[in-house]
């Protein structure tokens, strides 16, 4: 490992980064594609995060922050969604504490597509429909339907 490649590594990677927010992983990926080794790519990207040019806290916060509404997910999607944004594993646990449970996720996620199901009665197709959302979300169908059940039921008590 030539320390001069090191050097060039690190300037490449804080022009690539210049004020946006990446993922140590993303960087060592942008590294290696122009060329560093792997060896040096993972160096440089030590000293940015050394140095505070990357934090994969605030990458994954801003994966998470883009994740609500109708893009809710559950914590297992979640993971993968981190996990392939580059962000090391050491941080996707203090992210997932951030990060409310699959049951409030689930029932965040029905009200944003279904906002006037409160006590109303649903047909076979739109459970199907809501079962499908949330089970492409990363929900299961057996927590889907327990969530149905709370928000129907919870109007009319």
């Amino acid at each position: 490992m030539d320390p001069y490649s090191i050097s060039d590594a690190v300037s490449a990677g804080i022009r690539h980064i210049g004020i946006a927010v990446y993922s140590s992983g993303k960087v060592y990926e942008f590294l290696v594609r122009k060329g560093f080794d792997t060896d040096t790519a993972r160096a440089a990207v030590a000293q940015l995060v050394e140095r505070e040019y990357i934090d994969d806290v605030r990458a994954g916060r801003k994966v998470l922050t883009s994740r609500v509404g109708k893009k809710q997910e559950s914590r297992a999607m979640l993971v993968q969604r981190l996990k392939a944004s580059g962000v090391s594993r050491d941080c996707l646990s203090e992210l997932l504490e951030e990060c409310p449970d699959d049951r409030n996720s689930c029932e965040e996620l029905i009200r944003s597509y279904y906002p006037d199901i409160l006590g109303t009665v649903c047909s076979e197709e739109e459970l199907n429909d809501i079962i499908s959302i949330a089970s492409r979300r990363g929900f299961s169908p057996e927590l889907a339907m327990s969530v149905i059940r709370k928000l129907i039921n919870e109007q009319s008590t």
